[in-house]
Order: structure tokens, then C-alpha cells, then sequence
């Protein structure tokens, strides 16, 4: 039969690539006119099925021997498929066919014209000459000198090319001298590939192979490339190896102009009950630091053993405590002070939770060092009892506490918490009792043996009141809401401070009990919380579209518990707290939070966000933070069309108490509807706060095929929010 399963694999192989398959994107659509002659609506019969043959033709002279003649408007379809040509020749007795004159095949993968088809039934071998070729689903398209179907499984294409721009707008094409696709291999492999910008040669790939399924497949990835003034030009060219199916290896190789050769390497892994990644980067022989060896690592494993049980393992490291000021490429990597090393194990039941936890630090700022936890015990229990009984929960927490500079010890704290909520469909209350104990045991200060027990009494109240508006569409809320705590005072200044610092001031810590985090503090509280919400609904969209609260702690005595250094608080109320978010339209959105010193009247911190983001791609983020005399900052990041497929994009953050930039971004970015390219700039403060770094980001992106570059994308969507 002519349109036998070998037959169709002659052309399937053209679609058969996931690096030429058009994905969902927020791209133009091409104009396209018809680069190949598409089918016409079929002449089949629809009663006809659809294994059988049907031919047509204006004239057909069949012979017992020999060819048969076909001429004019010949029409032969099976299965979907369908094959048109002006002149063909048939031989029964060899299964050989000859298509010529205007030759199309289509079925529902591919379009394809052709001036000559050679192809044999029986073998299931043949070829075209003169190939343009159509993907349906998609815009990609291309051309091949000669199309020869080897064998069933393997076909081979010469000096064939792929684009997804449409015809007559050469932005972007790939040719290759030679392209074999392999379904015994399920890979397909091209040689002497180049990759044409506007008809002439841009990147030539002697190499380049690809899969034909959706599965994973070891070769080259696209490369990257970017500059800076701590490494100079970067040139990356990714290798991924398809170990296995459940983990793979990424190996890149970078070119550094001022550093050297250098390797990252991502191995990752999945399991039934496992998964993660170790990372590992190695510069051997660094040319800015006497080539010193030069490393990081990073390892993030995580073991699920069924729903209630886990374990945990993350750690990192570097070689030397600058390796993230010279090859970290943004602020906030060269501002790392230190690496965390933690294993830890949890197990989540129905009334018993458990873990387990080992935690150390590499130290890369010697002021913000870290006691390492080794270990770290933890039990809680929280019994399952009636509906509407007061519920109990019992928790205890064993630490052994070691750090090179500092006293070490051991801390066992054990607390006992008892609440009961009443609640109803305009208020609640909720009275809280709590006793905690904590024993230390240290290794060398004068008092070894430490206890402190402390009870704490808690109530929490509100109400709630609501309103319609605009005639039933909106809903507006009240909600008052008080809480009171108490705790007496306990002298703490023996106990070392391991783990426990001071809360920010927050909306959230009105209603906590304790102003300091960890166990070796626990604050001398007799205070009232008041604070007020009110929320705007839409009830047809079920959002909320504005919302506001303000809030204050009232002391009515002062607070002796501190931190080493520190002096007693002495105010009598704390600072009036402030927050707001809500929608000015569909496109802006603003959200805001404020800290009054009432006695001051002044406003002693504060931070503003508004987002803009229409239909037209236009973009615009402002913000502003404030904290008395210690920061002022302004940001603005936008994007915005400035032409047709041109938009402009820019960020920057300005430090206004010293008069400085942060950092400043400015980049470009083209789209058509086949290609995208961005262009970006940026200079930004080191974490030594003194030394700028600039650093150059190039990318192109080609629909259908990928991208090659330095990452601008991600960079632009990381310091423009809304940018995609």
C-alpha cells in the first residue's frame, strides 16, 4: 500500500524534534504566506475507510507489466494523509513510485511540496528532491536539497534549513549540511550547522544533535555569554548528560578573560522517595589570585519516607571567604556572610511531632558568627481532645549549643500551653495560660548550672461588624481586636544569648506574647494590643481589593528584660503601626506600611510600593523605605513599548541617606515574531560598600529553537516586577 506505516515515516521525521516545536508564549503570531502548497479541502468520500486507498487522477493507463501512467490532478489519500502531483508512475510488480510536477504531501503533522518523490512499497525506502517543508501546529518551516528515507527507521536530509519566521523575512534559519533522524536511537544528529542572523553566518556548531521524542537526551546546550569587571568576558557552553531517567548531570564550561578556565557542574536526582541536587563549581587555577584553587558547593537532598516522616540535608561551601565578591554576579550573592550546613530529620503524627536537627556554618564575615546547633532535639504534643475543649499542647526542646569564639552549652527548655477560643460569627476571645521552664548547662562561665521558669497569661478578643456598599456589589469589614499579655520579671542576665535576638516591630507582633525570638529570652510583658482592620470585598470576584489596619502595644510597666549591651525600655506605649494594600484600578495596585513615634510625632519608619501594569505592556514600580536615621532608600524599575516590538526597560535604587547609587539597571529588548533579543547594563554596589561592578547581559532568543545569552531575561524579571 502506498501510505504504509514506513511510508509515513518518511516525513514524519521533519516534526519530530522538541527543540523545533513551537511552545505557548507571549510571542507575536507571523504573518505567513504559504511557503508550501497546502492541500485544498480532501476529495476522499467520508464513507470510505480510512486504511483504504483512494486514487484519482484526469488520466490513468494501467499496465499488467511494467509502469502505470498517471496524469493530472492526481489525488491519492489513506489515514489522513494525502499525496497530490501533476505526473506519476506506478509498478505493481516492484511496488516503485514516481511523483513529478508539483508534488505536496500532507497529513496532520506536516506540509511538504517536492518536485520529484522515488519511493518503494515494498521496501518502504525512498526520497524527494527540492523539499520545502510546513510544521502544522506551529510556524516552523525549512527546505532540503534531498529528503532519503534509509530505511524504516532512519532518515537523512541534505543541506536542509529550519526558521520560524515567515516567508520572505530571513531574520533567523539554521542550515546543515547533512541531518540524519534515527527512531532506532530516538535522537536525530546534524553536522556543519550554522545558524544565520539576516542571511549571514552568526554561530557555526561543526556538531549538534537533538532528540526526536520528548525524552531527555545527553549533548549541548545553548551557549551563554556575558561580561564584568570582576571575571572580564564570560563564555559558557552547557553539557547535559542523560545518566539515567531518574538523573542527569549539567556540566558547564566557562571561559573567564581575567580568571581562567572555569568548571559548574549540577548533578541532579529523583527517586521514589528522594530527590536533590549537588552542585559543585571549580576554578583550579584562579589568574587574578596567583592561581589559587577556587571553589562552591551546594547540596539540597531531601528523603520523603512517606507522609509523616522526612529528611533533610543542606550544605554549602567555598573555597575562600571573597569567592562570592569575585564570581558572584549580583548584590545579594556578595553579600553572603555565611553558609549553612544542616541535616535534619522530622517526623509530623497525628498528636506527637519529632525532629531532629545538626546545624553548622562556614563563617565568611567574622561579626555574624553563628552558634552551630549539634544537635538539636525537638518533641511537641498536642492531644486530640473534644470539639469546643480547651486545647493542650506540651512542647521540648534539648540543644547543644558550640561555637569557636564563645561560651558553649547545653539548653533543655520544655513549655506547657493551655487555650480555649469562643467564638462566634461577630466576635471571638481566647484566653491563653503558658508556663515555660529552661535549664542550661555551660561549659565555661561562672554559673554552670542555670534555671528559669516563667509563667505567661494571654487573652485575645475581637469583633466583627460588616457593611454592604455600592448597592450590594462590595463588602466593607470592621474588625477591632484587642490582646492583653502577661509575664513577670525574671533576671536573665546570666543566661547567655544563643540564639535570641529582638523582634522588628511589626502588625504581626502585636498579638505575640514574647518580644524576642529563640528561648533565652523571654520578655517581661504587661501590655495591651489594640488595633483595628477594615477590608473592601468584591463580591462578584470574590477579592479583596482594599485593606488597612493600625495598631499599638500599651506597657504599664517597663521592660527590664534585654540583650547583652542594652538599655531597659522605658516607653510607655510602643510606636503606632500602619499597613495598607488595595487597587486603585485593574492596572495599580499600592501597599504601605508606617511606624508614628506618638510622642515625637514624627514618622519613624516607613515603606511605600505602587505596581502599574496595563495591556500595553507598560510597566512602572515605585518604592520608597525610611527608618529614622539609619536608611533612606528610593527604587523605580519600568517597562514601557517605545516602537513598534522595541521596549525599553530600567531600573534603580538609590541610597538617600548617603547619597549613593545601589544599583542601576538600563536594557533593550527587540521582539518579532520569530525572534527576541535583550540588551542590559548594570552597575551595582559591592558588598564591601565602596566598589561598583559592571557587568554587560546579551541574549537572543529564536521561537521554536531557544535561547542563547547571559541570562538577561531572568535578570529583568528578577529586578522588574510584572516583566515577563
Amino acid at each position: 500500500m502506498f501510505f504504509s506505516s514506513q511510508a509515513r515515516l518518511l516525513l514524519l521525521g521533519l516534526s519530530c524534534s522538541p527543540s523545533l516545536l513551537y511552545a505557548q508564549s507571549t510571542w507575536d503570531t507571523c504573518s505567513l504566506a504559504a511557503p508550501v502548497n497546502r492541500a485544498t479541502k480532501p476529495l476522499r468520500p467520508a464513507n470510505l475507510d480510512k486504511m483504504a486507498i483512494y486514487l484519482e487522477a484526469d488520466q490513468a493507463l494501467f499496465r499488467e507489466q511494467g509502469d502505470s501512467e498517471l496524469t493530472g490532478n492526481i489525488y491519492i489519500s489513506q489515514n489522513d494523509q494525502e499525496l497530490r502531483a501533476s505526473q506519476a508512475l506506478y509498478n505493481r510488480q516492484t511496488g516503485k513510485i514516481l511523483a513529478q510536477g508539483a508534488v505536496s504531501f500532507t497529513n496532520p503533522t506536516v506540509n511538504v511540496t517536492s518536485q520529484q518523490l522515488e519511493y518503494n512499497l515494498n521496501s518502504g525506502l525512498g526520497k524527494l528532491t527540492d523539499v520545502a517543508y510546513l510544521l502544522n501546529g506551529s510556524e516552523g518551516r525549512g527546505a532540503s536539497e534531498q529528503l532519503i528515507q534509509e530505511s524504516a527507521q532512519v532518515t537523512r536530509l541534505k543541506n536542509a534549513s529550519y526558521t520560524t519566521c515567515p516567508v520572505g523575512v530571513n531574520s533567523w534559519s539554521l542550515k546543515a549540511e547533512a541531518i540524519k533522524l534515527d527512531r532506532n536511537t530516538e535522537q536525530g544528529t546534524a553536522r556543519k550547522v550554522t545558524l544565520q542572523i539576516n542571511d549571514r553566518p552568526f554561530l557555526y556548531l561543526p556538531y549538534f544533535s537533538f532528540p526526536l521524542t520528548d525524552q531527555r537526551k545527553s549533548g549541548f546546550l545553548m551557549p551563554n555569554f556575558g561580561t564584568n569587571e570582576q571575571s572580564g568576558l564570560r563564555v559558557s557552553v552547557p553539557y547535559y548528560w542523560n545518566l539515567a531517567p531518574n538523573y542527569d548531570l549539567t556540566t558547564t564550561t566557562n571561559m573567564l578573560s581575567k580568571r581562567g578556565l572555569q568548571l559548574e557542574n549540577e548533578f541532579r536526582y529523583l527517586t521514589e522517595l528522594q530527590r536533590g541536587t549537588v552542585q559543585y563549581d571549580v576554578l583550579p587555577s584562579d589568574q587574578e589570585r596567583k592561581n589559587e584553587l577556587r571553589y562552591h558547593f551546594d547540596i539540597q537532598h531531601l528523603s520523603q519516607f512517606d507522609a509523616q516522616h522526612q529528611l533533610k540535608l543542606q550544605a554549602a561551601g567555598v573555597s575562600d571567604t571573597d569567592y562570592f565578591e569575585d564570581l558572584g554576579n549580583s548584590l545579594a550573592v556578595s553579600s553572603i556572610v555565611n553558609l549553612e550546613r544542616t541535616l535534619s530529620y522530622t517526623s509530623d503524627n497525628e498528636e506527637w511531632d519529632f525532629s531532629a536537627l545538626a546545624q553548622s556554618y562556614q563563617i565568611l564575615d567574622s561579626s555574624s558568627e553563628n552558634y552551630a546547633r549539634l544537635p538539636q532535639l525537638q518533641a511537641s504534643w498536642t492531644p486530640q481532645l473534644a470539639e469546643n475543649a480547651p486545647q493542650l499542647s506540651a512542647s521540648s526542646e534539648y540543644t547543644y549549643f558550640s561555637r569557636n569564639t564563645d561560651d558553649n552549652g547545653q539548653r533543655l527548655d520544655t513549655q506547657i500551653t493551655l487555650k480555649q477560643r469562643f467564638e462566634s460569627s461577630a466576635a471571638f476571645i481566647e484566653p491563653k495560660l503558658k508556663l515555660a521552664h529552661t535549664n542550661y548547662q555551660l561549659e565555661q562561665a561562672a554559673h554552670k548550672n542555670l534555671t528559669r521558669s516563667l509563667p505567661t497569661a494571654a487573652v485575645d478578643a475581637g469583633l466583627f461588624f460588616e457593611r454592604s456598599l455600592n448597592e450590594g456589589k462590595r463588602l466593607q469589614t470592621l474588625e477591632p481586636r484587642i490582646y492583653y499579655t502577661y509575664t513577670p520579671y525574671r533576671n536573665q542576665t546570666a543566661i547567655p544569648v544563643f540564639d535570641s535576638s529582638e523582634r522588628t516591630l511589626s502588625y504581626s507582633q502585636l498579638f505575640t506574647d514574647n518580644d524576642f525570638t529563640g528561648k533565652d529570652r523571654i520578655a517581661d510583658n504587661n501590655r495591651l494590643s489594640t488595633s483595628i482592620t477594615t477590608r473592601i470585598q468584591e463580591l462578584d470576584k470574590g477579592r479583596e481589593i482594599f485593606r488597612a489596619s493600625v495598631g499599638q502595644m500599651y506597657y504599664f510597666a517597663d521592660r527590664k528584660v534585654t540583650l547583652p549591651d542594652e538599655i531597659a525600655k522605658t516607653g510607655s506605649r510602643s510606636e503606632l503601626v500602619m499597613e495598607m494594600a488595595g487597587e486603585l484600578n485593574d492596572s495599580t495596585r499600592i501597599s504601605g506600611t508606617a511606624f508614628g513615634d506618638v510622642e515625637a510625632k514624627q514618622v519613624s519608619a516607613s515603606q511605600f510600593r505602587l505596581n502599574y501594569q496595563d495591556q500595553k505592556q507598560r510597566i512602572l514600580n515605585l518604592g520608597y523605605s525610611q527608618r529614622k536615621s539609619e536608611y533612606e532608600s528610593a527604587q523605580i524599575a519600568f517597562a514601557t513599548p517605545v516602537a513598534q516590538n522595541w521596549i525599553l526597560v530600567g531600573a534603580h535604587e538609590q541610597d538617600l541617606k548617603n547619597e549613593r547609587r545601589l544599583e542601576t539597571l538600563a536594557g533593550l529588548e527587540y521582539q518579532s515574531c520569530c525572534w527576541k533579543s535583550r540588551l542590559a547594563a548594570r552597575n551595582y554596589l559591592l558588598s564591601d560598600n565602596t566598589t561598583y561592578d559592571d557587568a554587560l547581559f546579551m541574549e537572543l532568543e529564536l521561537k521554536g529553537l531557544g535561547s542563547f545569552g547571559s541570562g538577561t531575561r531572568n535578570l529583568m524579571e528578577n529586578r522588574i516586577y510584572g516583566y515577563k
